[in-house]
């Protein structure tokens, strides 16, 4: 079971939508193992990537949910499909109203988020590692990690706010690359991007000016650490980063 909607809006503000808990009526964002009840099922988040969310069954009825998204010269398609294990006519109407709910609210999301505040982050990598910084304040945050950045100041251009914010944060100039993985909507409403970097200087030391301390991570270490939400959705996209040739 299929429906779509074509949304006007950037792809990027659709792919942030799809990060959200509230399409599925909750708060928060949805990272990859996550799990949540839909209708009488239970639910896997199987990928979260910057053109697909990827639901499959825990247990119940064998539900499976995906929302893949395509842009268009119209704008972007996003196609929202169902299948379950248990065929039967007594589950078509509540999965085609679930159905018609998620292409709605992704709409709507996607829209508003097009017009949200932009924050940054750097994914630096060097010599196969990733650096993550752990968190000193506020009190809910401190002990947990993320990445180097912060919000676009107005009339900032994003990636002029990304090499300001490591040299504040961290001591050292980046170059910076393109984006990795979906943007993420982050406590406030803001939307978080991040891009790949490199040390402008591969010799120079970053320092926690900001935070309680810094590490550098391996594909296989990025989950021994306690991430924040935000950046935990983006775990897949970083371990690809890390594991591409030219960072291998």
């Amino acid at each position: 079971m299929r429906q779509t909607v074509l949304v006007d809006a950037p792809a990027r503000a659709v792919s942030a939508a799809l990060t959200e808990r509230a399409l599925f009526g909750g708060t928060g964002v949805l990272a990859p193992g996550d799990e949540l009840p839909v209708l009488l099922a239970r639910l896997r988040v199987a990928e979260s990537s910057v053109d697909e969310l990827r639901l499959v069954p825990v247990g119940g009825w064998g539900l499976s949910l995906s929302l893949r998204l395509a842009p268009t010269g119209a704008g972007v398609l996003v196609t929202c499909t169902a299948s379950w294990r248990r065929p039967g006519m007594a589950a078509r109407r509540p999965v085609l109203a679930l159905l018609g709910s998620l292409v709605e609210t992704v709409r709507e999301r996607a829209v508003a988020l097009a017009g949200a505040d932009l924050v940054v982050g750097a994914a630096i990598v060097r010599g196969g590692a990733l650096l993550a910084q752990q968190r000193a304040y506020p009190a809910a945050a401190a002990g947990r990690w993320e990445l180097p950045g912060g919000r676009v100041e107005p009339g900032e251009a994003p990636v002029a706010a990304l090499a300001r914010e490591c040299v504040e944060e961290l001591g050292v100039e980046i170059q910076v690359g393109e984006p990795v993985g979906p943007d993420v909507v982050v406590p406030g409403g803001a939307v978080l991007r991040v891009h790949g970097a490199t040390l402008a200087d591969p010799a120079a030391t970053p320092h926690p000016f900001d935070h309680h301390a810094l590490r550098w991570l391996t594909a296989g270490e990025l989950g021994t650490v306690d991430w924040l939400p935000a950046d935990r959705v983006l775990v897949p996209a970083l371990r690809r980063l890390l594991r591409a040739p030219e960072h291998g």
